[in-house]
């Protein structure tokens, strides 16, 4: 079987998770050649760890030519290097899915990918169900909404709620929109918003609700698609990573899904 070669894009929570687990259990099928981060510092610590490569910049990463890179930083950090690594003819695996509700971002990278015969995968992030959801959409037309649900402190920070001190004892919406807005406004909190909405009928017309809810543990993510013969519901509710609140474990979690199901023979 042949051995596919990685580098990973950030060196966070999710990075550092994504890292470990090649490390230990993908090695049959994965070479985890190196780390990017925007601060060397942080990729030579993971780096030591997961024994491998700290790149200084992307143009070391992409001299060693991997068949993939993971991106786990942030929508800013995909938008400046997918064209590059594309160009390069190395896939890529994203999970700041955000930064594709710039519709010309999104046809730039898909017509790059197309040229160099390379493939841009998704990651399904804190979120799922997306092979239903798009099942459903191909039987007829629909409406999709998805209402997320955080503690004030994984919300903050947002843009949105620059100059808004969040209630500590009252559940409030501070945003109601399409998923087009939502990832201005909330650009670290709300990826599953244009995760749901690339997989379904677009980020102008998928509806978004985000709560603040003092209290919450967890992150919850409720995906609503009504038609007129099917309706589907799925709920997600996880804690966040402890390292970075406005993250999910799972996020990092649905990139080794996807690298399993990548070399399967039989897949899902």
């Amino acid at each position: 079987m042949r051995k596919y070669t990685l580098a990973i894009m950030g060196s966070g929570s999710l990075g550092s998770i994504i890292g470990e687990v090649i490390s230990t259990d993908l090695l049959e099928q994965y070479e985890l050649l190196g780390v990017l981060s925007g601060r060397v510092e942080n990729a030579v610590g993971l780096a030591n760890k997961l024994n491998c490569k700290a790149y200084k910049d992307i143009d070391e990463m992409l001299l060693d030519k991997p068949d993939y890179v993971i991106e786990a930083a942030s929508p800013s950090v995909i938008k400046n290097t997918a064209v590059k690594i594309l160009e390069n003819k190395t896939n890529l695996i994203v999970l700041s899915v955000g930064a594709f509700a710039d519709e010309k971002f999104y046809a730039e990278v898909e017509n790059t990918a197309r040229e160099n015969n390379c493939r841009v995968h998704m990651a399904s992030g804190a979120v799922g169900g997306f092979d239903v959801l798009r099942s459903a959409m191909l039987m007829e037309d629909s409406s999709v909404s998805i209402t997320t649900e955080k503690s004030p402190s994984s919300l903050k920070g947002a843009p949105a709620l620059e100059d808004r001190k969040l209630s500590q004892d009252r559940i409030e919406e501070v945003f109601n929109g399409s998923a087009k807005e939502a990832i201005k406004l909330f650009p670290k909190n709300i990826n599953v918003a244009v995760a749901t909405a690339l997989a379904t009928i677009g980020v102008d017309d998928t509806k978004v609700a985000i709560r603040s809810v003092p209290g919450m543990k967890s992150n919850k993510h409720s995906i609503k698609l009504v038609g007129d013969t099917v309706k589907v519901t799925v709920e997600i509710d996880a804690k966040p990573s402890t390292d970075n609140p406005r993250s999910s474990t799972l996020a990092a979690w649905s990139v080794i899904a996807l690298l399993k199901n990548l070399v399967s023979p039989i897949t899902f």
